[in-house]
Formats: C-alpha cells, sequence, structure tokens
C-alpha cells in the first residue's frame, strides 16, 4: 500500500494505534526507507518512540543491529490538534519527540518527525539544539510533492546552525557574546563564520581592529550568484603556546549602509529573505555561523533574526527593559520572522532560553529585584499574550513542583573591557573569560 493508499484507508478519527499500524511505514518508505531499515516501538533509555529508521550500510542492517538511528518518528492520532503550533496537543508532543532526540543513546539521530496523518512537521538536531524546519504541512493536496520536499531535506542536511543574537535593547553585550562565543566554539575545533549585520555600530569588527566593508553587503544581498565568499575575513589568534592559532572567519559591517536612506533603500532592493539565501551558500563550509544583530526592530534586525534557525537572547539581570524587551522578542518579534519564513515554506527561528551578561552576586539584592521584575513580565504577558507563559524562556530548569530559578549567567569580568583594548576576544586572551564563554557554549550548543 503506497502513501495515498493509506491515508484514504485511514478513518476521520483514527485512533493513534489505527494511525501507528496504517500509516507510519507507508510513510517513512515514501521518505526513502525499505523495511529492513526500519524499527517500530525503538527503545530510547527507559522510553520508546514509535519508529526509528536508518539506511543499511552492507551487511549492516538496521532492523537486526538497532545501532545509530538517524531518524525518530512519533505518531499520534487524529484528534490531536497539530493545526494549531500553540495548542497543547501539540505542544506536548512536540516536546516528547524533543526529549527522545536529546537522549544520550539519541547521539547518532539528526531528524525527528512528529505525524498524526493528518499532519507532518521535520526537525532537525544540531548538537543540543533540535528546531523545526518545517512548519505542521498539512498531508493533503499534492503529497508526492510534500513528501519529496521532506525527503530532500533529510538527504541533504545543512551543517552550520544559523545563530541570531539579538535583544530589542542595546547594552546587554549581543557582540561580546557573537564574539566570545564564536572564539569557544573555535576552540572546541568547529568551523565558525561570524556576521557584523549592525551597520550603524560596526563593533564586531572594531574589537578585532578590522576596518569594515565599502559598499559590499549590498551587492552580495542582491546578487542571485553566491559572490558571499569573496568578502569573507579571517581572523586569527597566535601564540607561542599554540600549535595551531585559533581564528574564526567573519563578514564584516558595511559602512555604506549607515545613514537612514540606505536602510529605506536596502528595504525596497533587498528581498526580505536575502539574508538566509546568502548564509545557506556557505552552510557547508561551518559548524555554527553567528549573527550579531543590531537592537530595535527595524531592517537589519529583522533580516538578522529572520536568517537564524534559533534567537540567542543576553539580557542584564540590573536593567529591567533589557528584561522586558526580552520577552518582547520572545512573544512579539520572533513570531513574525517566523509567519515570514513560513511564507517560503521554512520554519524556524526558535528563541533559546534568555541568558544574563556581567552578572553580580548570585544572592544579591539586585538579583532578587531581577527575579520580582521577571515574575511580573511572566504574569503580564500570560494577560496580554493570549497565555503566552514566558517562564522556560527565563528559567529553563523550572518544573512544576520544582521551583527552580537558575538563570545562566556570565559574571562581569574586567578581562572583557581589558580584551577590547586589546582588539581581541576576552575568550582567546584570557583563561578565566575563556571557561566561562566556554561553559556557555557547551550549555546551548554542545
Amino acid at each position: 500500500m503506497n502513501l495515498e493508499e493509506a491515508l484514504q484507508a485511514l478513518p476521520p478519527d483514527a485512533a493513534e494505534v489505527i494511525v501507528e499500524g496504517n500509516f507510519s511505514r507507508a510513510f517513512l518508505k515514501a521518505l526513502g526507507f525499505e523495511d529492513l531499515e526500519m524499527v517500530p516501538g525503538f527503545r530510547v533509555g527507559r522510553l520508546t518512540v514509535d519508529h526509528a529508521a536508518r539506511k543499511n550500510a552492507g551487511d549492516d542492517i538496521f532492523l537486526h543491529s538497532q545501532a545509530n538511528p538517524y531518524l525518530y518518528m512519533e505518531v499520534k492520532g487524529r484528534s490531536a490538534n497539530f493545526a494549531d503550533e500553540r495548542h497543547p496537543d501539540y505542544r506536548k508532543a512536540s516536546l516528547q519527540l524533543k526529549r527522545y532526540l536529546l537522549a544520550p543513546s539519541s547521539a547518532s539521530v539528526e531528524w525527528g518527525i512528529l505525524t498524526n496523518s493528518l499532519h507532518a512537521q521535520l526537525f532537525r538536531k544540531h548538537g543540543k539544539i533540535v528546531h523545526p524546519v518545517t512548519p505542521c504541512i498539512p498531508l493533503s493536496g499534492n503529497i508526492q510533492q510534500i513528501v519529496k520536499e521532506l525527503k530532500e531535506r533529510i538527504e541533504t542536511p545543512q551543517r552550520a546552525l544559523i545563530v541570531a543574537v539579538y535583544n530589542n535593547k542595546g547594552g546587554v553585550g549581543k557582540t561580546t557574546t557573537t564574539l566570545n562565543l564564536a572564539a569557544a566554539l573555535a576552540i572546541f575545533k568547529k568551523r565558525v563564520l561570524t556576521v557584523d549585520f549592525d551597520p550603524n555600530q560596526s563593533d564586531l569588527g572594531d574589537a578585532l581592529n578590522l576596518p569594515p566593508l565599502k559598499g559590499k553587503i549590498l551587492d552580495v544581498l542582491k546578487s542571485k550568484e553566491s559572490i558571499v565568499r569573496e568578502i569573507i575575513t579571517t581572523y586569527k589568534f597566535e601564540h607561542p603556546r599554540l600549535k595551531e592559532p585559533w581564528g574564526f572567519d567573519i563578514i564584516l559591517a558595511d559602512e555604506d549602509l549607515v545613514t537612514e536612506f540606505d536602510e529605506v533603500k536596502v528595504k525596497q532592493q533587498v528581498k526580505f529573505h536575502a539574508l538566509r539565501r546568502v548564509l545557506e551558500s556557505v552552510q557547508h563550509d561551518y559548524d555554527y555561523i553567528l549573527i550579531d544583530a543590531p537592537p530595535n526592530w527595524r531592517i537589519f534586525a529583522q533580516k538578522a533574526v529572520c536568517a537564524a534557525d534559533v534567537v540567542l537572547i543576553p539580557a542584564r539581570h540590573d536593567n529591567l527593559h533589557s528584561l522586558q524587551n526580552a520577552g518582547t522578542a520572545i512573544t512579539k518579534f520572533i513570531p513574525e520572522a517566523q509567519a515570514r519564513r513560513r511564507e517560503v515554506g521554512d520554519s524556524g527561528p526558535i528563541a533559546l532560553p534568555i541568558f544574563m551578561n556581567n552578572a553580580l552576586r548570585p544572592k544579591g539584592p539586585t538579583v532578587q529585584l531581577m527575579h520580582q521584575a521577571i515574575a511580573k513580565i511572566i504574569k503580564d504577558t500570560k494577560s496580554n499574550s493570549g497565555g503566552f507563559d514566558l517562564t522556560p524562556y527565563f528559567y529553563p530548569k523550572y518544573r512544576k513542583g520544582h521551583e527552580n530559578l537558575k538563570i545562566l549567567a556570565i559574571p562581569y569580568m574586567a578581562f572583557i573591557s581589558k580584551a577590547d583594548f586589546m582588539h581581541m576576544p576576552a575568550a582567546f586572551a584570557f583563561k578565566a573569560a575563556r571557561e566561562q564563554y566556554m561553559n556557555l557554549a557547551k550549555e546551548y550548543f554542545l
């Protein structure tokens, strides 16, 4: 039975066991997996995901070895509401799939599919990050085309995770975070490209004593050719104790884009998804692409966030507006970017948990004020944004009955300012800073 026949044979109200029994294998077969390449009821530690799949390799038959799965599929009944990604059914099922994908025994798994046979959504795993790469697609109309597009994504995975560092507030350490996170990932032997997409400040290049570009970014964004490699600069940090230099690549800001007139021109001449398209052309060259986005929800910040898979949001524990603007970014601006991505059949970006820059003593009076402010922001957001819960974004370890208010923080360090004067990343120059940003990289990404 092919996929169309399997879909037509399903009752309109098919329960999970019916969908699993009559649809799952046909769906996986349409995605290119043969009978010996699927395992139903696959054990993931103490849990069980509905299906695992992986291509056989010579004598290594996945059904027999059940080793190194490549894809998980979690199936629900047709009554599960996947049409609305804010619905509890969808949220519960997507969190369940995420737990499977991030389980210690799932190191080889790169993809997850969530389906109830009426909708299907593809998720990608990159290190510790699980993010959707498609919307919840209705399985109707041209099924063959839908399956073809899902199959192409699964068979040709992009290498880099694209991360926008953004808060709708200046002075929270976006550039410092971009620079030192890139340095930390480079120390972990990851290939990193940084993008200074704040032409008004050009701080990322200035921090490395690299002059801005002059009139080239607009050409790259407007061009249909892949000419971005022509404007990539490599930054290297050399030290006698290093066997080989540390470093990463950078696309510098363009000083010709600093006037209000030019920003209007960019909006008129450059398609909204141009930055995403440009970065996809080099996505196979890197493990991570970090975009330093400007504050304020204007054209450059919009393009930077829209280009990303995930958004990393730094804030200040001692600045109420940075906390409020972090919440606004999550509840208003990132959903706007998600809507623009859905226009081209993509999904994303998603917000990562907020972290604090320049944090002081963990139990000081300012921190208590911060918790009080966050509690009010969470309460007000629930009232004003249809029940949207910001708790997991401020407190990612918070669970019902286990009120853990821990927030990841980079402490205040004089090394940061000192390194800025030295025109180098603090994570390269100073051990204390290096340890902090390597911990940040491990906590979020590795």
